[in-house]
């Protein structure tokens, strides 16, 4: 089976591993520091600012329940959104009021946003599709209008830029993830970042537990290192250094990842794009870089067929994000989303992960073109 998405791991990430066990310390620790001090650098913000935690999904709920809101305030955000994130916004008793995504880039619509703004909307939540980054000009500029908190998404979007700043930093808030299935994996994990150093001191203290940095969080051996104090009531949400020591191979290969799946990305360009019952995603800006995490296509009928016929040749292919309205356990807050409804129904995402080889892609390639001849589209 081709799959859609794979990690990418080797002999590197075993010896590294290796050393962790022999260092007699798997927890949290050294490793993980440096991580964060890595992935700060290659982001170009502070380490103060930025914090790892055991997942993406944990990293969206420590945000949100670190914003402190008020019940029945609202947060913003595309119905394509990853699940995490609607279940962190009704877990802190706010509500979500989804908004549409552009037809093309299946980026959030700054438009639509704008109209939803009522209020008591407090947050805009988006998510930069695929590694595709948003109108990020409009949307902060929407934000510092009506003086909202942004969210920036950036699960599969690691060193994706805008204008040559990394996405996930223009909010007040961004989360990335490094699961087995994204660009580069820490097994599990996630990263925080806060514009404000205050509150990243109190998110850090927030995933640990709410231990206060200057008692039990540290490892400062003082008269009485056993007493603590705690400044919250937070969960447990730390790393270990087996997954900081995976992830900082990982980085190191991050760049090359990308670029392979840049190769594929215009592959597929190349050889469907003439195909007239399908579009591949629009062009990118140039001042726009992606981690080319998706790859989609979108066919106005026959998008399911399709979807089953490559299944049975050995290739598998998805759609994300389900619509988050759409979901019985969100049927209070269902609206009338008609492009999202859409894409939905004729969005779907191809193999593509830098384990893929040409034979892979090429095999894809020809099996679409097979489906579109047998079916004369």
């Amino acid at each position: 089976m081709i799959n859609i998405f794979q990690p990418s791991v080797g002999v590197e990430e075993l010896e590294l591993i290796k050393d962790i066990f022999k260092s007699n310390w798997i927890g949290l620790g050294s490793k993980t520091n440096e991580l964060e001090e890595q992935l700060s650098s290659k982001l170009d913000v502070s380490s103060e600012n930025v914090t790892l935690t055991n997942s993406c999904s944990e990293a969206i709920f420590q945000v949100f329940e670190y914003i402190d809101f008020i019940i029945g305030e609202e947060v913003i955000l595309p119905s394509m959104s990853f699940l995490g994130a609607g279940n962190a916004i009704l877990e802190v008793g706010a509500t979500p009021v989804f908004c549409e995504v552009d037809e093309r880039t299946l980026n959030p619509s700054v438009e639509d946003i704008e109209s939803k703004i009522s209020p008591k909307t407090k947050a805009v939540f988006i998510t930069h599709y695929g590694g595709l980054p948003c109108d990020i000009d409009g949307i902060v500029k929407l934000c510092d209008k009506y003086n909202l908190i942004l969210i920036e998404d950036s699960a599969g979007s690691p060193f994706s830029k805008y204008k040559g700043k990394n996405v996930g930093i223009f909010g007040d808030f961004g989360v990335w993830s490094f699961d087995p299935l994204k660009v580069m994996t820490m097994g599990d994990g996630g990263l925080i970042y806060s514009k404000s150093r205050y509150d990243m001191i109190k998110l850090r203290e927030q995933r640990y537990l709410g231990l206060k940095s200057s008692t039990g969080f540290s490892n400062k051996i003082d008269k009485k290192w056993w007493e603590f104090e705690i400044s919250t009531h937070g969960r447990r949400s730390i790393v270990n250094d087996l997954s900081s020591s995976l992830g900082l191979e990982q980085l190191k290969k991050v760049d090359k990842f990308i670029e392979r799946r840049k190769e594929i990305s215009c592959f597929y360009d190349e050889n469907i794009s003439k195909l007239s019952w399908l579009k591949i995603p629009p062009k990118f800006p140039d001042y726009v870089e992606s981690s080319y995490y998706f790859y989609w296509i979108q066919v106005e009928k026959n998008r399911d067929e399709l979807a089953n016929y490559l299944k049975e040749n050995e290739i598998y292919t998805t759609f994300r994000y389900y619509p988050l309205h759409l979901l019985d356990y969100y049927k209070e807050f269902k609206t009338d989303l008609p492009i999202t409804k859409k894409v939905m129904m004729n969005t779907l995402l191809l193999p593509i992960h830098q384990s893929l080889t040409d034979d892979d892609i090429a095999k894809v390639v020809k099996t679409i073109k097979k489906f579109g001849k047998e079916n004369e589209l």
